[in-house]
């Protein structure tokens, strides 16, 4: 008798509330768990595609994409400290060339084809470039380098995707972007005389470029 008693307690159903609640406490676990995954990436990830200190960054860009040239504009604005310093592949296939980079640029077997971030000696470009990027900007944007943890060659074919119709869907220039103000103090070829010279603008050129070069010694 004990015995079945045992029995029937072993195989009674269990309560559906209980269930429940163990099941709820289980996904609640997981989210959790998931959440402070996702915290800890979001910081630790960043912090990784950090360059060198006193590096600076450089993103060159196709200067008569519409695309390239937004990218450059939300850089611009996301990133207060200025970290990050800009140049279109038109311009600079000298600088890229020194670089080991000179593929990309005009007239090279990959020329237009991806942005490339110069850190150093280090070159990256396509998806891994465009993350560096993100990874040294201002929050909330640098936890968007937390993509980087996907496979490169998923990040790549989605790039490269987009980087194929950029034109037909957002259109391009005729010619590359002329910055100017505090916008052009952000680009490689920036040359700080250009604007101490519009100090003098009723002098001669070469007695305007003394008396900057007499304001420079003082």
């Amino acid at each position: 008798t004990e015995a079945r008693s045992l029995r029937r307690v072993a195989l009674a159903p269990r309560d559906p509330c209980e269930s429940l609640s163990g099941m709820f406490s289980l996904r609640h676990a997981s989210a959790s768990v998931a959440a402070v995954a996702l915290a800890c990436g979001a910081y630790w990830v960043p912090e990784q595609l950090q360059p060198p200190p006193g590096v600076d960054t450089w993103l060159f860009f196709d200067g008569v994409c519409n695309l390239c040239d937004g990218f450059v504009n939300f850089v611009y604005m996301g990133d207060s400290t200025g970290r990050v310093r800009f140049g279109a592949l038109q311009k600079h296939g000298d600088l890229l060339r020194s670089k080991g980079a000179g593929r990309y640029a005009e007239g090279g077997e990959e020329a237009m084809t991806t942005v490339v971030v110069i850190q150093g000696d280090d070159v990256y470009v396509r998806s891994t470039a465009a993350l560096r990027v993100l990874a040294v900007m201002d929050q909330p944007w640098r936890i968007f380098s937390v993509f980087s943890l996907l496979p490169t060659s998923l990040r790549d074919e989605a790039y490269k995707l987009v980087a194929r119709h950029r034109y037909s869907i957002f259109g391009q220039k005729q010619e590359c972007m002329k910055p100017t103000g505090d916008f052009k103090r952000r680009f490689l070829e920036y040359d700080p005389s250009e604007d101490q010279l519009k100090e003098f603008p009723f002098m001669d050129p070469g007695r305007a470029q003394h008396a900057v070069q007499g304001s420079q010694g003082s």
